[in-house]
């Protein structure tokens, strides 16, 4: 995961103040050392790794994370 700005910089304080709740909580939790090293560990483990996909879901909720599921087709 890239480095995110820093927040003390004023550019991006002003950024950071025009965010609505959802932008903010994600400012936030991409900030936080543990989020960014599982992260980082997620994005390591190669999505054919037998797990993998059940690791992924399971973290999700840990950090407060939600993923709707994707759609399905109408069609018969």
């Amino acid at each position: 995961m890239a480095e995110p700005p820093d927040w003390r910089l004023e550019q991006t304080e002003r950024a950071l103040n025009r965010l609505e709740r959802q932008g903010f909580a994600w400012e936030f939790l991409r900030r936080n050392p543990d989020y960014r090293s599982e992260y980082d560990s997620l994005h390591r483990t190669p999505i054919s790794q037998p797990g993998a996909t059940s690791r992924q879901r399971s973290t999700a909720p840990q950090w407060g994370l939600r993923f709707p599921d994707r759609s399905r087709s109408i069609r018969s």
